[in-house]
């Protein structure tokens, strides 16, 4: 008897209920390290004058940087022979995401700028790219992961992690745009020039076809300057 082993499942073989998640480096503001393989980030800075004024700092994704931070560093299983597999997506280029749902970034959108949504003028710092919901179903449950190093500049810092989450109807008129907040994080006495690895999680349900169309970006805010390194995003759909 011949026994055929999968060290993962083609997309065609998995069945209405499985989960599953991508995996990215492509932010537009690491310019340093792996996604998977590498803690090390590059600087973006919070400023006084962000903290002042209240504003959400947001993390953007691009094609270029997640060409070259999305590299396997893995030697077993070969993910890059899975069926499907396509590097455009994600660290596994597609091959861990639930039936049906086609990827879980766009690393091109310019849509978290448009329409006054974020930029001038908005509580929020506005940036390209977003996380793609767009083949995922109402009922489903989204699970983010965002890992970023933080480098307090003053002691006593509190720090606070979102999504900014913006909701859009069938036109991709946005609807609503908030704050998903996630945990807080506080830096005392002596943090001051240190380098702190932090691996939040925020999670969502998706509602209504309005959630399902929505664009989202992770984010900070800070009641004092800070330095933050993005790393890397884990989006997870959970059925």
């Amino acid at each position: 008897m011949t026994y055929i082993r999968f060290n993962s499942r083609p997309s065609s073989l998995k069945n209405l209920t499985d989960s599953g998640l991508e995996f990215t480096g492509g932010f537009t503001d690491r310019t340093t390290g792996t996604a998977g393989s590498s803690d090390l980030g590059s600087n973006r800075n919070y400023t006084s004058d962000d903290a002042t004024n209240n504003r959400w700092m947001t993390f953007g994704l691009d094609t270029t940087q997640q060409a070259a931070n999305d590299n396997i560093y893995w030697a077993t299983p070969d993910t890059a022979s899975l069926p499907g597999y396509d590097a455009t997506k994600g660290l596994f280029g597609g091959t861990q995401l639930p039936f049906g749902v086609d990827r879980l970034f766009d690393f091109n959108t310019t849509d978290l700028l448009a329409n006054g949504v974020l930029g001038n003028g908005s509580p929020y710092l506005g940036a390209n790219g977003s996380l793609d919901f767009s083949t995922c179903r109402v009922g489903d449950k989204l699970e983010c992961r965002f890992d970023f190093n933080a480098v307090p500049q003053i002691a006593n810092t509190n720090l606070e992690v979102a999504l900014i989450w913006v909701t859009r109807d069938n036109n991709d008129t946005p609807t609503f745009s908030f704050a998903l907040a996630g945990p807080s994080v506080f830096y005392g006495t002596g943090s001051v020039g240190k380098t702190f690895l932090n691996r939040p999680v925020m999670t969502a349900y998706f509602a209504s076809d309005e959630d399902v169309n929505a664009i989202a970006l992770p984010a900070i805010r800070c009641d004092n300057a800070i330095q933050i390194q993005p790393l890397t995003l884990l989006a997870s759909i959970q059925r």
